[in-house]
């Protein structure tokens, strides 16, 4: 997905008088409106409350069809014992936290480190399982903004970390062995305008993206004119675009076929329960020892790390983050259509209004390959139809069971009205939890006792015995990496990483190319040299973050 309306954070770090002020303002609105209209009520409710745990039966995305093999690993097994970190959720982050800490250890030749990871419902059922299969970073639309949020080079780190992700997957995909299977590729990407005055603009704010970051903005080209609307097969109508390089995946089977061969190689340090929520986290000591109580349906796992990797869901084990990162349902189809041309090569956003918060975005699947999995044909990944369905129901939803009827109908025509004499076929539809960040920015970090609302273990004092608790790494606590808006294949892989150099305690001073994690290759632990530190989780941050934020962002 491509928004600046839900990735762009407006509050200048240098103006907490105004934006204390502004808040204030806007929170007094939404009292008022409270009072007359029962569905901002509801609403505002919503983005405060618990999303609760995933429903259990969700739609079935195109993705999932046929099942990995380890969809339902785990799934009957008694829960319990002890680890060294325990990962909740199995998407694109919960997976590069698991991938990090156990390659880590086998690269430093030492014990490795034990890691299970809990999923409530399918493997890769949430978000990572259920997108539009992009690689597509926000960059040139919202770097003037956040340039003027929190400085130049704060923002060109922000523009380098997200254009990352291409080559990160990539090579993610190259090392396990997945190239074939994943379909995990390097695409022209194009974002078309229907308007000349939201066209006018994106130009500006390219030439501003070229001339402060050359090297990264080396690859747009702006392609206008009767020839190329043409040749692209786009709407007459369209005003112009704006063409760069970008990626594609199978998000499903990347995520899934990591899984399977962390399950290979780590039989005894790596455990993976899915249908196996967690419902409920919290400090007890045994034997002198204080530790984490991990509890599920089928036994409780203690652990001095819990990892939050549950992005909609996040807030439902982290109170704190309620109001902070909220869920929405997004609507997502696979349509048919004969056309072959350019299958698999090309990538769109398409911005059919005036302005950036309504927008659509595609990816055409190849035709042919698959590895062992069987061939797609050539279907659109379509998804997008914001402000176009019942958006007001959507925000804070995380019922994924169905979908906004009105934004599936939208998207089940909106290919003919993007391209010239195009007739599709929806072939499957299916909706997906996002997880808003009201401040516009990922959290990611170590969670303060005031969001958690727990205290963390003591760190046991030097010499203590507990044969099972593992030395070495930061100290205890519960860690997050959520809250993506919608922009989880160009956060969620490097914020993983991020986060497990964290937990191993390896940013606390400077790494050896030694300990870098597995397969980083130029993203080790010196996180302040590619982590933004805007991303970090403290106390401050959470403390000023608020819904006003997130409506402010959309009245801009």
């Amino acid at each position: 997905m491509s928004t600046d309306t839900l990735t762009t954070a407006l509050t200048p770090p240098a103006l907490p008088v105004l934006h204390r002020l502004r808040n204030l303002l806007i929170r007094a609105l939404l009292r008022a409106l409270r009072l007359f209209s029962p569905s901002i009520d509801r609403l505002l409710t919503r983005l405060s409350a618990s999303p609760g745990l995933p429903v259990s039966a969700p739609t079935e995305a195109y993705w999932q069809i046929p099942r990995a093999p380890v969809a339902e690993w785990g799934c009957g097994d008694e829960v319990g014992g002890y680890a060294d970190v325990v990962v909740l959720g199995s998407g694109i982050t919960g997976t590069a936290v698991a991938r990090t800490l156990l390659d880590w250890g086998r690269e430093q030749k030492e014990k490795g480190l034990s890691v299970v990871m809990l999923e409530a419902r399918e493997a890769c059922s949430g978000a990572t399982g259920r997108n539009g299969g992009h690689i597509t970073p926000v960059l040139y639309e919202q770097y003037p903004d956040l340039k003027d949020a929190f400085g130049p080079e704060t923002a060109m780190q922000i523009m380098r970390f997200r254009l990352a992700h291409i080559s990160a997957l990539l090579e993610a995909a190259r090392e396990e062995g997945l190239l074939e299977d994943t379909g995990c590729r390097r695409v022209d990407a194009f974002d078309v305008y229907r308007s000349q005055e939201l066209f006018k603009e994106s130009k500006r704010k390219l030439e501003v993206y070229q001339r402060e970051l050359p090297v990264e903005g080396e690859a747009y080209k702006v392609r206008e004119g009767e020839e190329v609307i043409k040749e692209l097969q786009l709407n007459e109508n369209t005003a112009g675009c704006i063409s760069t390089r970008a990626g594609a995946v199978h998000p499903y089977r990347l995520v899934t076929g990591i899984l399977a061969r962390l399950l290979r190689e780590y039989p005894s340090t790596f455990r993976l329960f899915t249908r196996t929520p967690c419902t409920a986290v919290s400090v007890a000591a045994r034997d002198g020892v204080e530790l984490y109580e991990v509890t599920t349906p089928r036994g409780t796992i203690r652990t001095p790390h819990v990892v939050h990797a549950t992005n909609g869901w996040v807030s439902h084990l982290l109170p704190g983050m309620r109001g902070k990162i909220v869920p929405a349902r997004g609507t997502m189809t696979a349509q048919t259509v004969k056309n072959e041309q350019w299958a698999g090569e090309r990538s769109f956003v398409f911005f059919p209004g005036t302005g950036t918060h309504t927008f659509d975005y595609l990816t055409q699947q190849p035709v042919g390959g698959g590895g062992r999995y069987p061939a797609p044909e050539g279907e659109m990944m379509l998804g997008g139809a914001y402000a176009k369905g019942n958006w007001m129901e959507e925000m804070g939803n995380a019922d994924d069971a169905g979908w906004d009827g009105k934004a599936g109908t939208y998207l089940s025509g909106a290919l003919d009205e993007h391209f010239a004499d195009t007739k599709s076929v929806v072939k499957q539809l299916w909706s997906g939890v996002l997880g808003l960040s009201v401040d516009g920015q990922p959290w990611v970090g170590r969670v303060p006792a005031a969001v958690a609302g727990r205290r963390a273990p003591r760190r046991l004092e030097s010499g203590a015995a507990c044969a099972e608790v593992r030395g070495g790494l930061a100290g205890p606590g519960e860690w997050m990496a959520a809250g993506y808006s919608g922009e989880g294949m160009v956060h969620g892989w490097l914020s993983g990483k991020a986060l497990a150099c964290m937990v191993l305690g390896l940013e606390e001073g400077p790494a050896s190319e030694k300990a870098r994690p597995a397969g980083a290759r130029g993203a080790g632990a010196d996180l302040a040299g590619w982590f933004p530190s805007v991303y970090r989780v403290s106390e401050s941050r959470w403390a000023r973050a608020g819904i006003e934020d997130l409506v402010a962002r959309f009245l801009c």
